[in-house]
């Protein structure tokens, strides 16, 4: 089992501000862009500042000042608002507690339909990361500097709360190649994630068999980049004044240069075209190993300039 912590943030800003204070978990610097963290569950998390800030969990009833503050993580699954402060303002967390594998073992959570994985939901193939259970209200937080749960989260109708699996080297992935395209199309402001996490139910209604799909674990996500205001489309990446597969081709060059240089977790990546319900997109996931796949690049009759 393990813990997610995560900083708050709105999300309506196309380029957040950064944090307010930079935060080491466990005496682990935290890169900026990353705003989520697994941690056991069980364990003491010690979080630091570079100067002495006040800190609080209402939720747990505790507070204190100074650069560390150490929080005893609950052994039940929640969400736990931890906030720093000092004279120049205050700055909100969130520690997520996963469920517990006990709690997952039939087709559905709490009235939620999640389906099966492998031949059933054992500990041998339930996502070693755990599920996170989601209220309405987090729905728009930020786990990355230009993501959401929104962005991730399974397309499934229902009530809440919902459920999902929360991969965090992919956000790391992501945020540093949103960074290495930026680089060269500094004009780039947005991730736009068309998929993220799916569950096993969901997948299979979509029509897709495999029950090893790196989605079902929240170690993939399908996403273009582009600026802003947004206008639902993959930008010009490359220049060539065309909008089609070439661009997602730009995001993959980016992708292989930065799993080269070992900066982020080697995986599949695959540029798609144009569709009749959306422009062209990219996958990119974090399996281990590098895994490529043809696709079609046939552009629309009038591509978008």
């Amino acid at each position: 089992m393990c813990l997610s912590f995560m900083l708050f943030s709105g999300a309506d800003d196309p380029v957040p501000e950064g944090s307010l204070f930079s935060v080491s978990l466990n005496g682990v610097q935290q890169p900026e862009h990353l705003l989520a963290f697994t941690v056991e569950q069980g364990s003491t998390v010690t979080l630091a500042c570079p100067d002495s800030i006040q800190w609080s969990v209402p939720s747990l009833d505790i507070q204190g000042q100074g650069r560390e503050f150490a929080i005893q993580l609950p052994r039940c699954h929640g969400i736990h608002t931890v906030r720093g402060s000092d004279s120049t303002g205050v700055q909100e967390w969130l520690l997520l507690v996963p469920l517990g594998s006990e709690q997952v073992r039939t087709a559905t959570v709490n009235s939620f339909l999640l389906g099966f994985y492998g031949d059933g939901n054992t500990r041998d193939h339930l996502p070693d990361n755990g599920f996170i259970e989601l209220p309405y209200h987090y729905y728009n937080s930020r786990v990355s500097t230009h993501l959401t749960f929104a962005d991730l989260l399974c397309h499934t109708e229902g009530g809440w709360p919902q459920y999902m699996v929360l991969d965090t080297s992919l956000l790391t992935k992501l945020e540093l190649v949103f960074q290495e395209v930026a680089k060269t199309y500094p004009e780039a402001r947005v991730i736009h994630s068309i998929s993220g996490f799916r569950t096993p139910a969901y997948n299979l209604a979509i029509g897709n068999e495999t029950g090893f799909s790196l989605h079902l674990y929240g170690s993939a996500a399908d996403i273009w980049i582009e600026g802003w205001p947004e206008n639902g489309l993959i930008d010009d990446l490359d220049r060539n004044k065309r909008i089609d597969v070439y661009d997602g081709e730009f995001i993959i060059e980016a992708t292989r240069r930065l799993e080269a240089s070992g900066q982020v977790a080697t995986g599949g990546a695959s540029a798609y075209r144009w569709i009749s319900t959306h422009g062209p997109f990219v996958h990119i996931d974090t399996r281990g190993s590098a895994a490529v796949w043809q696709t079609r690049r046939t552009l629309v009759d009038n591509p978008v300039i």
